[in-house]
């Protein structure tokens, strides 16, 4: 059975994924949720996890996670990057589905936020999604062999697969389409 949950977040469970000081986080604790739900495991079972959010995109990412339960798109685990002492990379070599974290964007340029740090992006199943960056896969090595996008294997995003489609119904854009190929990546905003 699918159950999902929506509840405030406070600065203490946001750990160092969340920080008051300079660079002052674009969003705090008061505008994000813990969403937690069931989610389909690669086992075949269903598990619960939990994604802190954005309370605007609490709606659509119930509906994008329902759909992927009642389809069994396999999630490998989901849980907040604050258990990850707010790494980015330890969370992603872990291949966990996260949202919020307050962190710039892995891009070439200036600085700037990531969609993470608005809580209104999750990366779905990081080593089966890996993002290629100036031709580096990551996370590495882990997600070396999911750069060739073809055959497709379980929990992977392709175009007009069950995770690009359950996300594009609710109007999110997907990385995997940008020139530096980010599969695991979905965003309200397209960035």
């Amino acid at each position: 059975m699918w159950v999902a949950t929506a509840t405030p977040v406070t600065a203490a469970q946001l750990g160092k994924s969340w920080h008051a000081g300079a660079p002052t986080c674009p969003v705090g604790p008061v505008q994000l949720r813990n969403l937690t739900m069931t989610y389909w495991g690669f086992d075949s079972k269903p598990h619960m996890g939990t994604l802190v959010i954005a309370a605007s995109v609490v709606p659509a990412i119930t509906q994008v996670f329902k759909t992927l339960f009642a389809e069994h798109f396999p999630i490998r685990t989901m849980i907040p990057v604050s258990a990850f002492g707010g790494s980015d990379s330890a969370s992603t070599a872990a291949d966990n589905t996260a949202g919020f974290n307050c962190r710039y964007a892995v891009a070439n340029g200036p600085p700037q936020w990531s969609a993470h740090a608005y809580g209104e992006a999750v990366d779905v199943n990081t080593v089966e999604n890996p993002y290629v960056f100036n031709g580096q896969v990551l996370p590495s090595p882990q997600a070396a062999p999911y750069k060739a996008r073809s055959p497709y294997r379980p929990g992977m995003a392709v175009p007009g697969g069950q995770l690009v489609d359950a996300f594009a119904a609710v109007g999110w854009q997907w990385g995997g389409r940008w020139s530096d190929p980010d599969y695991q990546h979905f965003s309200a905003t397209g960035g």
